[in-house]
């Protein structure tokens, strides 16, 4: 269980106050101005000339929300980046390994937008501290990972809880959000009594989601829970995912299974599947019947995922598709049955090639 060391220090760091970080590239606002827009940056504190210690860097006081299009760092004992008062959107994130992680804080009820590629071999820290304004944190107020490549992260990835009391949101909305982290911990921390929320939104082509069935290890810790949507089915591979809902320090491997909002640790109307090393889409049996014409196909797939069949006389078009369109089954394989009597393109020829297809979102 995470112990937040800057839980009892007060000092922050104002980004215009001294020069903590460096411009790599975009627009020099002054002396130690305030990054943002299409600036890059660095706080690297392995490469000297940085503070040591308790550095936090906060948005506080800018006007209306804060944009920065890249950012590159290394941990401290304490906070790095605080953003509050106003929404943030950060693009690429660069985690260089150092003996703390790289911890940014989302401070108070905004929204925090992360729609580029977090990478590097440093763990990575992605807090939520809220309860200042007087309505607290609403399930609107989020902290999404999003974008249209995978992470690339292979340090440790933790969504940590900060509060005692107010809830966290975090949304994982991309295919690999967290990258090739070999272990993922969602937690509030030591006796907290919110909770740590995680939103699963879509399930991509073979069995890879947010989470890399094989790489990461997820840790599920005090009061965390996984918001799936309907449809989603989320997974780790066999021997990946533990929980501790109560913080006790002992965590529990999950056994192999598909388990659904039955269980204390999931809302929504999705499904999260441990031993979900699926193997690449592919057909694994062809059974063909002469009257009635018909054919059998077996292949290989995961819960929640739609199929469709698609065939082709020369392996070079495949725009023509069999019905029905096949739901997933519980288990790592479909079979489905398909009348092909009916399929008059067919009457007249002496082979005919078949193909499976997962369906988009």
């Amino acid at each position: 269980m995470l112990n937040d060391p800057a839980l009892s220090t007060g000092f922050e760091q104002r980004w215009n106050q001294s020069p903590i970080w460096q411009l790599v590239s975009g627009v020099d606002d002054g002396t130690a101005g305030i990054p943002d827009g299409t600036d890059t940056f660095t706080i690297n504190r392995n490469t000297g000339g940085f503070p040591q210690g308790n550095t936090d860097l906060s948005n506080e006081g800018m006007p209306g929300g804060h944009s920065i299009a890249g950012i590159t760092g290394t941990g401290a004992p304490g906070r790095d980046i605080i953003l509050k008062l106003a929404d943030a959107t950060i693009g690429n994130l660069t985690i260089l390994p150092s003996p703390d992680p790289f911890e940014i804080l989302a401070e108070r009820d905004r929204s925090i937008t992360i729609d580029g590629v977090i990478s590097g071999a440093g763990d990575f820290l992605l807090a939520r501290l809220g309860g200042f304004n007087a309505d607290g944190v609403n399930e609107d107020e989020l902290i999404t990972i999003t974008g249209d490549e995978p992470n690339t992260i292979t340090g440790n990835f933790t969504l940590f809880n900060s509060s005692n009391s107010e809830p966290s949101y975090w949304v994982a909305d991309k295919t690999g959000a967290f990258g090739q982290t070999p272990e993922l911990t969602l937690e509030v921390r030591s006796g907290g009594t919110g909770i740590a929320s995680l939103r699963f939104t879509a399930n991509t082509v073979e069995g890879e989601g947010a989470i890399d069935d094989d790489a990461t290890t997820f840790f599920i810790g005090n009061n965390g829970v996984l918001s799936i949507d309907a449809g989603v089915n989320e997974g780790v591979g066999e021997g990946k995912l533990f929980i501790d809902l109560a913080g006790t320090g002992t965590y529990t491997e999950v056994p192999v299974g598909t388990y659904d909002n039955t269980e204390d640790w999931i809302i929504g109307d999705g499904t999260f599947t441990v031993g979900a090393s699926f193997a690449p889409l592919a057909v694994t049996s062809i059974v063909y019947e002469d009257d009635p014409t018909s054919v059998t196909l077996t292949w290989n797939s995961k819960p929640g995922q739609d199929y469709l069949v698609a065939y082709s006389t020369d392996m070079l078009d495949w725009t023509s598709k069999l019905t029905p369109v096949v739901p997933g089954s519980s288990d790592e394989s479909t079979t489905q049955a398909f009348d092909l009597s009916s399929v008059t393109e067919l009457d007249n020829e002496t082979k005919v090639f078949f193909r499976v297809e997962e369906t988009s979102e």
